[in-house]
């Protein structure tokens, strides 16, 4: 994967499938810095993060009432399982916010500035299951980072697979009932092929209609002598205005993404925005400079990664992502978001229970 992505670690299935000790993962603190009306707030969980608890609870993110509708909605979504919230009432999240009780100032100003981040989607119309899904996620775990970078999740989980069992660099043409065409004319013969790919892909390769809605974004990465902040916290865009959605510094997670004596800063584009290289970079540096002066002139672009297809919508009804998709076609298992839900979580499950699938299949084939 490419741009910024991180680990929650309470994700359940990985933690029965992922080593986090061998990951050595770093965490951010639990919290985030709101950029309001020229102004960084700083707003974080009072429970695990008691040393912000004065900033947050003057931050001006909401009213009294949303700071006690914020506290009572934690508890009720930590204390119910996930399964109960995948297979409960699903709605657009602002209407389900709005059910809460939440102010519109609060909807506005905390809500969607940050899980518009996460779900890619600037008015945060996703699934109220995914948002309560991925609100219960942060409440329980840590957001974290390998130090090694995040390929160091794959790579575990290809430590188990014999090197020459995996071929890479290799794009697929086709896939029909026992043959993978490549796009070089070669046909690799199968009983069961396992399509481990994005949702466009899954059409692409089985010829079904496009109908997948593709969330995208820019990822800029910069170095700098300084970093910008001193703590290891996201930084939020909340005026609704300027290209950045979010930015980080992940070398204050783990210094080992960076150099010693220079800082590594993500910044996430999303929405609206996503507009052409040559006028990104110009966009970005101007809201930078405003936000932190004529240092931020001085940062250098290391990369830009632009992803059409980051992550695909999520719009309600969700599917259930505990539940197998199946066999698309005889002898075509399907893992990942297509018909589930996107995420490290549901990739490492939606995986599972493709590779169940296909034993049972084996098995059913062997007895009759």
């Amino acid at each position: 994967n490419h741009g910024f992505q991180v680990l929650q670690t309470a994700y359940p299935e990985a933690q029965r499938f992922l080593d986090y000790a061998a990951l050595d993962l770093k965490a951010f603190a639990p919290g985030a810095v709101f950029r309001i009306s020229g102004r960084f707030h700083t707003v974080a969980d009072p429970l695990r993060a008691p040393r912000y608890a004065i900033q947050t609870l003057a931050a001006p993110i909401g009213t009294w009432g949303d700071r006690l509708r914020m506290a009572r909605l934690n508890r009720r979504i930590t204390r119910v399982g996930p399964e109960e919230i995948l297979r409960g009432p699903d709605s657009p999240t602002p209407d389900f916010l709005r059910g809460e009780g939440f102010s519109e100032l609060m909807i506005e100003r905390f809500f969607m500035p940050f899980f518009s981040g996460v779900c890619l989607d600037p008015q945060i119309k996703v699934s109220s299951r995914v948002f309560q899904y991925i609100f219960r996620m942060f409440a329980m775990g840590d957001v974290s980072i390998p130090a090694g970078g995040m390929e160091e999740i794959p790579k575990q989980i290809a430590g188990a697979i014999e090197p020459d069992r995996l071929r890479t660099g290799v794009r697929v043409r086709a896939v029909k009932q026992g043959t993978v065409t490549l796009e070089s004319g070669e046909e690799l013969y199968c009983r069961k092929a396992v399509l481990a790919v994005e949702a466009p892909e899954v059409e692409r390769l089985l010829g079904f209609t496009a109908r997948t809605a593709s969330r995208g974004e820019h990822c800029l990465y910069f170095s700098a002598e300084e970093p910008p902040l001193r703590e290891p916290l996201l930084v939020v865009n909340a005026e609704g205005r300027g290209p950045i959605n979010n930015l980080c510094v992940p070398s204050l997670v783990a210094s080992t993404y960076a150099p010693a004596g220079r800082s590594l800063i993500s910044v996430t584009v999303i929405g609206e925005h996503l507009v052409s290289k040559s006028n990104l970079e110009e966009a970005v540096r101007d809201q930078l400079s405003e936000w932190y002066g004529k240092a931020a002139n001085r940062w250098e672009l290391l990369r830009v990664y632009s992803i059409r297809h980051a992550l695909p919508d999520q719009p309600a009804p969700a599917p259930d992502p505990t539940v197998a998709v199946g066999e698309l076609r005889p002898g075509i298992f399907v893992c990942g978001e297509y018909g589930s839900l996107p995420s490290i979580q549901w990739a490492l499950m939606s995986g599972r229970l493709a590779a169940e699938a296909v034993l049972a299949a084996a098995a059913r084939r062997a007895n009759s």
